[in-house]
């Protein structure tokens, strides 16, 4: 039985995307953020070579102090001291900060390197006593680190380290970003809100990472970050809703396997194409999906949703009716005819929208084919759909 555990390294991870979410909030939109470059997190401007931010992150889920031979101190600045030394960045144009969970004692080395209370020089000789009497053998890099660098360059590099303690945790930070969304829509859809944005990033900083897209491989920057968040904001808007599965892709398996519904077997029965009935069972698949989602956030009710349905069928009642008024019903080729026009009808004609700004098409389309999946089915595109499935049906048995 291993005694190593993975949570509080993958615990890391998630805090080091919020944190960089809540920065490039506050950031202007001409700011450039990237993980895992230059330092935990790296603020730039994406339109000229102007000011760096470099910013390390210490996550701790308990209580913890930071103490002047604290590790997270030390391995920090045996990594600054080793960038400062290779000329890695001009240190006349870099904020270099350590945001901590843990607190930073009164009087102690931190605190010298705070925005208040600040005394750099104080702050070179306490670090230069540490690195010389100390007999933490697992430091010793970063004390050799720190002690390398020529007076000039200790003194730079100080002037632009801030140690920030007593930073919000991984639940505090959520708190933050919701305070800096809040605005942006009212407080009852402030949850699912937060829950897109975050999404959002969360995919964002993957690509990133990824560096295979060009367009993330250099990072993201903050007026994509705000432009999202305005254009995910006004679907919470009256009228709106938000969409999250215009995207949804399945595999051949999963279309396969929705092969026996009874809304398939409806295209079935008028000769749709392959193609078509491929795209009706992502539409459905899509629709359902986003449908479950807003009644799970509270987006929307089941009273409306009902009274979608109900003006969906009455829609398609009108067209139904006129259409096969003037159709001989015991001609099958006539009636599979009028069938494919009823269906693209429902499908590149009819515009009855869930709620005005909704302008997704899958969720009109889907929802028809949800309505035709259910027994017996609200609607039909065969107007002898049922005869002929007693028939299939009988068929089978004999």
């Amino acid at each position: 039985m291993t005694t190593f555990s993975a949570g509080p390294q993958a615990l890391g991870y998630f805090y080091q995307a919020r944190v960089a979410l809540s920065l490039l909030l506050e950031s202007p939109d001409e700011a450039r953020l990237r993980v895992e470059a230059l330092d935990d997190i790296e603020i730039s401007d994406a339109v000229s070579a102007g000011s760096l931010s470099l910013i390390q992150l210490k996550h701790h889920t308990g209580d913890a102090a930071l103490t002047d031979a604290s590790p997270d101190l030390w391995k920090s600045l045996r990594v600054w001291s080793e960038q400062a030394k290779s000329a890695k960045f001009a240190l006349d144009n870099v904020k270099i900060v350590l945001f901590t969970t843990a607190t930073i004692p009164a009087g102690s080395l931190a605190s010298l390197l705070g925005h208040m209370k600040r005394d750099v020089n104080e702050a070179e000789k306490k670090l230069l006593e540490v690195a010389s009497k100390s007999d933490n053998a697992s430091l010793k890099k970063a004390f050799d680190a720190f002690k390398g660098l020529t007076d000039a360059q200790r003194k730079a590099l100080l002037a632009t380290v801030y140690i920030v303690g007593s930073h919000p945790d991984i639940s505090g930070t959520k708190k933050k970003i919701d305070q800096q969304l809040r605005l942006a829509v009212r407080a009852e859809h402030l949850a699912p809100f937060a829950e897109r944005v975050e999404g959002w990033w969360t995919d964002k900083v993957i690509l990133h990472l990824l560096a295979k897209n060009p367009r993330y491989a250099g990072g993201i920057t903050g007026f994509e970050l705000h432009e999202y968040v305005a254009s995910v904001a006004e679907t919470f808007h009256d009228g709106s809703l938000p969409i999250d599965y215009d995207g949804l892709d399945m595999t051949d398996d999963e279309v396969d396997a929705n092969r026996s519904r009874q809304y398939v077997k409806q295209l079935e029965t008028i000769n749709a194409s392959a193609r078509v009935i491929r795209k009706a069972i992502f539409d459905y698949h899509r629709a359902y999906n986003q449908r479950h989602r807003w009644l799970r956030d509270s987006l929307i009710f089941p009273e409306e949703m009902e009274k979608y349905e109900e003006r969906l069928c009455d829609e398609w009642e009108r067209y139904f009716d006129h259409n096969f008024s003037f159709v001989d019903e015991t001609d099958n080729q006539a009636l599979i005819t009028v069938g494919k026009a009823i269906l693209r009808w429902a499908e590149l004609e009819c515009n009855l929208r869930i709620r005005p700004r909704v302008e997704a098409e899958f969720v009109r389309r889907g929802s028809f084919h949800i309505l035709a999946d259910k027994i017996p089915p609200d609607i039909c595109w065969h107007p002898k759909f049922a005869d002929l499935m007693t028939q299939a049906m009988t068929a089978a048995a004999t």
